[in-house]
């Protein structure tokens, strides 16, 4: 809670400071996936089941916000027994605040996430996670031909001018999407040390002997189905109100879907920081690289990570760094040691962006950042072997890493010549050399030495 107050104020200032609502716009996306990512891990990486649906129970919640926005309570007189009951006077309580949309969005997507649970959840493996698809073509069908909410040609929504408290809207949506982040992550923490948590773990390394051992295990299903359906609503109600578009392909967006997936993938599935760290880690690349080049190479960007994670860390980070420090020091952990490996993921990632800035140039023809990103790329591969030997303390590990952390060195002067990506080849330069002091230290080699004998 503490850090996500020190996010929230760094944005406001820096926005304030230089007098731009960017960041408020993308700290959003990034805080929404946070939720979403986060609400997925419940029922994928808690319990075990992969749950490829994460877009309409989202689409749900967004849907609910429409609906909700457009109903008009005066124009709507139930008959009873022949008498019409006129309700013009909750005409001032509507539109709802997107609080209430909120908590309306969560409890429908979270009947929808116990229906679905209900239906499906005896189910296992790939047959549950088709069911889950196919829930979200249906959903799409039928809210494309609801034409209280627009249908195929969407709705618009206006938005208010102002907002309490902060004034503009879009900081409004930002401070509620960072307390939804906090409460979603809240969540998750407290479930994984719960009872209810270690539930979960048993359902997911072995339900036929949780069920064996008395563990009620379709009603743990049924809560985890129910708490991330509702997350995922929760997350998508603010949104009609950010875009002030929303039409079925907005909606049901693929970005969701396979987002929600990735992102506790590379963070790590089997705790609540991992989800947290993916998040923050692809949704922001996503911004830079919709900035920088288009959002169209989102989806790019997020399939080359994952595959560049699902080869090196399989675990993603959280377990990579766990991994460590199991092999590392079984009675005590190496802190510098976990910086190293971390440091090598840094600069895989950052060669990884690289080639990805340099695809446009690369594809109008000749240009001198070509070369660079061709060499940033080789680079990122040889970072990935280096840490992947130096996390399995294999005896070439050691010094394939100070190879590579060597020829970068050469490669950031090169870019630093060039005149392009001076910070990025600074860093480089600096990385590189403060990482080669440290390999080539006594600590690095007596912890090969160790693990040898």
């Amino acid at each position: 809670m503490l850090c996500a107050v020190a996010v929230g104020a760094v944005v406001f200032g820096f926005s304030r400071l230089i007098g731009s609502e960017y960041y408020f716009f993308a700290g959003y996306v990034v805080l929404q996936y946070i939720v979403l990512a986060t609400a997925w891990n419940i029922l994928g990486g808690y319990t075990g089941y992969v749950n490829f649906g994460s877009a309409a129970f989202f689409a749900i919640g967004a849907y609910s916000s429409v609906a909700l926005h457009k109903f008009q309570p005066a124009k709507w007189a139930p008959s009873v027994h022949g008498f019409e009951i006129s309700l013009g006077f909750l005409d001032p309580l509507f539109p709802l605040p997107i609080p209430v949309l909120i908590v309306v969005g969560g409890v429908i997507s979270g009947v929808v996430g116990l229906g679905m649970g209900y239906l499906t959840l005896r189910l296992r493996g790939a047959f549950f996670a088709i069911a889950t698809l196919a829930l979200a073509v249906v959903v799409q069908t039928l809210v494309t031909n609801w034409d209280y909410v627009g249908g195929s040609r969407g709705a618009y929504i206006l938005r208010p001018a102002s907002a309490p408290l902060v004034g503009s809207y879009i900081e409004y949506l930002f401070l509620i999407m960072l307390m939804l982040a906090v409460m979603a992550v809240a969540t998750a923490r407290a479930i994984e040390v719960s009872r209810l948590g270690y539930g979960f773990a048993t359902i997911r390394d072995d339900e036929l002997a949780a069920e064996a051992s008395g563990v009620p295990t379709l009603r743990l299903k049924l809560i985890a189905t129910t708490l991330s359906g509702a997350f995922m609503g929760m997350a998508g109600a603010p949104l009609p109100y950010y875009v002030t578009y929303l039409d079925p392909a907005s909606g049901f967006s693929l970005a969701y879907a396979v987002n929600s997936i990735a992102m506790p993938l590379v963070g790590g599935t089997t705790t609540w920081i991992g989800p947290v760290v993916g998040a923050i880690l692809l949704g922001t690349i996503q911004q830079v690289a919709t900035v920088t080049i288009s959002s169209a190479v989102n989806l790019l960007l997020v399939g080359l990570i994952l595959i560049a994670f699902v080869i090196i860390a399989p675990n993603g980070l959280v377990g990579l760094v766990q991994e460590f420090q199991r092999a590392a020091a079984p009675s005590r952990v190496d802190a510098r040691s976990v910086g190293l490996i971390m440091v090598a993921i840094y600069a895989f990632l950052v060669g990884l962006i690289g080639i990805v800035l340099c695809v446009p140039f690369i594809s109008a023809g000749v240009h001198p950042a070509t070369t660079i990103g061709l060499s940033v790329l080789v680079l990122s591969v040889l970072y990935a072997a280096a840490s992947y030997g130096l996390l399995k303390l294999q005896p070439w590990g050691l010094w394939l890493a100070v190879g590579v952390f060597a020829v970068s060195i050469p490669a950031a002067a090169m870019q630093m010549m060039d005149g392009t990506w001076q910070i990025t080849a600074t860093v480089a330069l600096a990385v590189s050399a403060i990482a080669l002091l440290y390999l080539l230290g006594t600590n690095v080699r007596l912890l090969y030495q160790r693990k040898r004998m």
